[in-house]
């Protein structure tokens, strides 16, 4: 079996839904914009800033 294939914005790290190619309309939104830290929301995604 394929390993699941991450979302298509560079700065998430998140897997998006079957046959999707981001994992939220924030990364689609910013597909054509440079993002240093993703804003996607999700609380796993490797690119949210934590709070410690």
């Amino acid at each position: 079996m394929a390993d699941p294939k991450k979302c298509a914005h560079p700065a998430c790290s998140c897997i998006p839904p079957d046959k999707e190619k981001y994992c939220s309309a924030h990364c689609e939104a910013m597909a054509d914009k440079v993002e240093i830290t993703c804003q996607c929301g999700h609380a796993h995604c490797t690119g949210m800033a934590t709070k410690g």
